[in-house]
């Protein structure tokens, strides 16, 4: 059984026009929102207490309030609850009956929720959707994802792993509400979908049980049977029919006095608590409470202060958390209630682009997937404007149109047809041959240049370029570049050209996946995110497309940089035919210290220079200084981190543009030798989730791998240890930790920055790429 720490975040998915850096930690459970939380209770080894709370944390603070306080949704839609009177509540269809597809309803823009579920490994994610399309009536068992036979785990490969490789969509109602969900991968799945999916989002937090102080359960451990909403403060008590508890049926009945007196006066001070915490936040609140009700806070209705919890969750002031047990089938209905409650729906998030567009169509493509029969499958979500089958679309990062054959409501694996996409809503296309992850798809070229012109009207009459102003139409997701690589063959050159076909599709399903051919070698070399995505892409080939590969050795991604500023000219004098090509370039190379590593050269122009160069030119001078940054001088790798200045050049009238790039980047090679090169390597983040005992062993083995301590946490009966350690020695750590530990730590890793070789490691590591070692 796993002693973990589980927390779930349900956001609202917002996918906006411009998606921040993910680096592997857009929301991978380690920000100031979960460590101010704590951690969560042992899942599966003990029954722990569950209980709903709200945690507050302004715009100015950077870390959560200390004290939690409790909440809960409205009373119930089918049977009101009185002081007379309480009712057994059934939050699911009736037994055996299971709701088509077709019946999911399609409300105004208002009642739609767009949410993902995104956590660390192991957490619950996919038993929590589970769960919800359970109660919600559209499977009529539970899955489990040890069986493997959950409905968002529908890959061969998840079923067997037992973990979430590639984020599923979901779409579902529940009481009046469409919610399209998303079940994101864990981080140890190396995946770059979670970023591109559910950036800039308004959150809401799942504890997977919760710590004892502070919470009001009813029973504990085996005995466990509800928890009390602080904010009605009515007690809820699930009351299982059979010996299976499913957990569809439960209570709910108001709290008394009378039925334990030392809980109902700590769910009061709580409620107050909570109360005075909102106020703070919400003006309009605060005006209520020191107003009408400043003598009595008992009071104040719970649909007012569920409003103003809303109000400041989606100003991002605060967010909601909830807790339960998803794996023992407790808290997930309040946990439906609460995001149709507290998370926003798509026309309250503001975008500034969709004032371009007016009621045209905008859509992003946010996910691609590979049909066997009906080709590729693209994920849509419409911004403005409406989708219908068998229309032309225009695609601004691809310059194309396109037509959409059909239109397709998601659930997991398995889609139905449908006749339009309204503002809001997510679905999967057919017939679009070139969208890719995160293209900005519009109506027709005309409204695309319809926008432009409206958003070079509203830069205040300023002249801008047509490429600014469609950096700020289109929406995109920033892929980070991979830090792993090894080759890739087929089993005979007879299959090379059905190796790449299978290697395009599965690019175009995942961006952090890169593919490229080694110039020297010929040989076809995969770059991925870590160990598992290599592999699980190397399965994929072999299951999917029935090509029996072979791969080379796992090598690590290093980069390289100059040590010091140096100057270079060189000349090109070359005959071909009847031309001669003369060109003759002088250029300085500079360190650049910045705060973010980039491998795209900063280039600059002496003003001699500037003057007298046209456009074509300038385009084939950085052309040849970008491909002589791709590789390196000394290994190969990626050039990072340098300024570049063109001192001067002399050009022949008959002269290529191709010469041209060639003299330059001929130039560049020799400064880079002069400035002489520094190897450096990937340094990660690790966040390590290991129990007292097993601790000084977890530390001095990272000792051993250079790794370099930042801190350790506590969290409930765990230590979290925060540390830097080089991606080199992280080479089947997974299996390393798991022996110290008998099996009970988790870790997970992103990049954090490219750090330099010691002169000693740098020797060591030419020589091993040499074969000298």
């Amino acid at each position: 059984m796993l002693n973990n720490s589980s927390h779930l975040m349900i956001s609202l998915i917002s996918v906006p026009n411009t998606c921040s850096s993910c680096a592997l930690s857009s929301f991978k459970m380690r920000g100031a929102i979960c460590a101010s939380l704590g951690t969560a209770l042992e899942m599966g080894a003990r029954m722990l207490r569950i209980t709903r709370t709200f945690s507050v944390n302004t715009l100015k603070s950077s870390s959560l309030c200390n004290e939690h306080v409790y909440f809960r949704k409205t009373k119930m839609r089918l049977v009101s609850v009185t002081e007379q009177n309480c009712s057994l509540r059934n939050h699911s269809s009736a037994p055996g009956d299971v709701k088509s597809l077709r019946s999911v309803i399609n409300p105004h823009i208002s009642r739609i929720r767009n949410i993902g579920i995104m956590a660390h490994i192991d957490a619950g994610k996919t038993t929590t959707t589970e769960r919800m399309l359970y109660y919600s009536g559209y499977i009529r068992t539970l899955g489990d994802v040890d069986d493997g036979d959950t409905v968002t785990d529908f890959m061969v490969q998840e079923r067997e792993r037992g973990i979430t490789i590639q984020s599923a969509a979901v779409t579902f109602d529940w009481k009046d509400y469409r919610i399209n969900l998303i079940d994101t991968p864990g981080p140890n799945s190396d995946s770059v979908e979670t970023s591109g999916q559910t950036s800039d989002t308004t959150n809401l937090l799942f504890e997977q049980d919760g710590q004892k102080q502070g919470k009001f359960p009813i029973g504990e451990a085996k005995t466990f049977r509800g928890l009390v909403d602080v904010v009605t403060k009515e007690q809820i008590i699930w009351k299982p029919t059979s010996d299976l508890d499913d957990g569809k049926n439960f209570e709910q009945k108001p709290l008394r006095e009378a039925d334990d007196s030392n809980l109902f006066q700590e769910v009061q001070d709580a409620r107050n608590t909570l109360i005075e915490q909102v106020a703070d936040l919400d003006d309009e609140f605060a005006e209520l409470v020191l107003g009408e009700y400043s003598e009595n806070f008992d009071l104040i209705p719970a649909d007012k202060l569920q409003s103003a919890i809303r109000r400041i969750t989606l100003a991002q002031k605060a967010v909601p958390v909830l807790c339960g047990s998803a794996l023992k089938n407790k808290g997930v209905q309040p946990l439906l209630d609460a995001i149709t409650m507290y998370l926003p729906a798509p026309n309250e998030r503001s975008y500034e682009f969709l004032q371009w567009y007016k009621d045209d169509l905008c859509a992003l493509a946010f996910k691609v997937l590979h049909d066997k029969c009906r080709g590729p499958l693209v994920f849509v979500r419409v911004y403005s404007g409406s989708l219908k089958p068998q229309s032309a679309v225009y695609n601004i990062n691809k310059s194309c149109t396109e037509r959409m054959s059909r239109l397709l409501l998601p659930f997991a694996d398995q889609q139905i047809e449908i006749p339009s996409l309204m503002p809001g809503n997510i679905a999967l296309t057919v017939g679009l041959k070139q969208s890719a992850t995160g293209d900005t798809i519009v109506s027709s070229k005309a409204s695309a240049v319809a926008a432009v012109r409206r958003a070079g009207r509203d830069a205040g009459g300023e002249k801008r370029s047509t490429s600014d102003i469609e950096s700020l139409l289109l929406a995109g997701v920033e892929i980070p570049d991979p830090v792993f690589f090894c080759t890739i063959e087929p089993p005979s050159m007879a299959k090379q050209q059905e190796l790449d076909n299978a290697l395009s599709c599965l690019q175009r399903e995942d961006p952090s996946l890169k593919v490229k051919l080694d110039p020297d070698t010929g040989q076809t070399i995969l770059c991925g995110m870590g160990e598992l995505h290599i592999e699980i892409i190397h399965d994929r080939i072999k299951r999917e497309y029935g090509i029996e590969t072979y791969l080379g050795p796992l090598q690590i991604a290093y980069r390289e940089t100059i040590l010091n500023a140096a100057q270079s000219t060189d000349t090109l004098d070359k005959t071909v035919g009847d031309k001669r090509h003369l060109v003759t370039a002088e250029l300085e190379v500079r360190p650049r210290l910045g705060e973010r590593a980039t491998t795209k050269p900063v280039i600059e122009y002496a003003a001699s220079v500037i003057e007298a160069l046209p456009q074509e030119l300038q385009e084939a001078i950085e052309n040849g200084i970008t491909n002589s940054c791709i590789q390196g001088p000394l290994l190969g790798f990626p050039v990072q981190d340098i300024d570049v200045t063109v001192q001067s050049l002399t050009v022949h009238p008959d002269t290529s543009h191709t010469m041209i790039s060639a003299c330059v980047s001929r130039c560049m090679q020799k400064a880079f030798k002069k400035a002489g090169i520094q190897i450096l390597e990937p340094l990660m983040n690790i966040e390590i989730t290991v129990s007292e005992d097993h601790l000084s062993a977890a530390l001095a083995d990272l000792a051993q791998r250079r790794g370099t301590i930042q801190e350790i946490q506590s969290r409930q009966d765990n230590r979290v240890v925060v540390a830097a350690v080089p991606l080199a020695e992280t080479m089947g750590y997974s299996t390393v930790l798991r022996t110290l530990t008998s099996g009970s730590a988790t870790f997970t890793l992103e990049l954090a920055s490219y750090q330099a070789l010691n002169s000693q490691e740098q020797s060591a590591l030419l020589q091993r790429r040499m074969g000298l070692v």
